[in-house]
């Protein structure tokens, strides 16, 4: 039986997901959750084989959570599933020990094969990720690699950004905390596949984002 935890922070995704997953005799979810916290406590006394990981979790960074889980338990095997299509975003995850990367429109017949080849694992990729790694490795331009998609608080804080804000001014600005603005900060470094603050104003500049 291949055991499976699910993290992510919309409750629809949740049961999407066990709603897929609930007819196959040799799959069983656990648990699922939309906390790290609560993920994390239940892992100290049982650990499936596999974890799908939200990576943009609320007031928590999904790739931080992927390396963390990697280090302290290495027998869970960690499919990454996301929105995000950024090649920034895959390489990330799969550089802090994810198995696998998953867009949120997969189908149930992908899901259930990512699974099965994780689990021994073995690393699975769709080929709609692989072309995007691809034209990332051979700088093929695409829409999605010059201008990302944005959240709006996102486009907020890369505005603040911009205007020399700190951190702790951000947070102040937006009434959230600090390590929220933290992640935003690094979702923004991802989604436009660059190491710093310089790197990411003259990306957005070149994208028409900012001015």
């Amino acid at each position: 039986m291949i055991t499976v935890c699910i993290l992510d922070d919309h409750p629809m995704i949740i049961e999407g997901l066990e709603t897929m997953l609930k007819p196959e005799t040799d799959i069983k979810v656990l648990k699922s959750f939309t906390n790290k916290e609560n993920c994390l406590d239940f892992f100290i006394k049982e650990q499936p084989n596999i974890l799908l990981l939200d990576i943009n979790l609320k007031n928590a960074n999904g790739i931080e959570i992927c390396a963390y889980i990697s280090k302290n338990y290495p027998t869970i095997n960690i499919i990454g599933v996301s929105n995000y299509n950024e090649a920034g975003f895959i390489k990330n995850m799969l550089r802090n020990g994810a198995k696998g990367y998953l867009l949120k429109n997969t189908s149930k017949t992908e899901l259930i094969k990512a699974i099965r080849v994780v689990v021994k694992n073995e690393t699975f990729l769709p080929r709609s990720v692989e072309t995007i790694l691809l034209n990332d490795s051979i700088g093929t331009p695409t829409f999605n690699k010059s201008i990302p998609k944005l959240t709006r608080r996102e486009k907020e804080v890369l505005q603040l950004i911009s205007d020399e804000m700190t951190n702790a001014e951000m947070a102040k600005k937006l009434f959230v905390s600090i390590k929220t603005i933290e992640s935003h900060r690094t979702n923004l470094l991802q989604k436009f596949n660059v190491k710093n603050t310089a790197g990411l104003i003259k990306s957005a500049m070149n994208s028409g984002l900012i001015s």
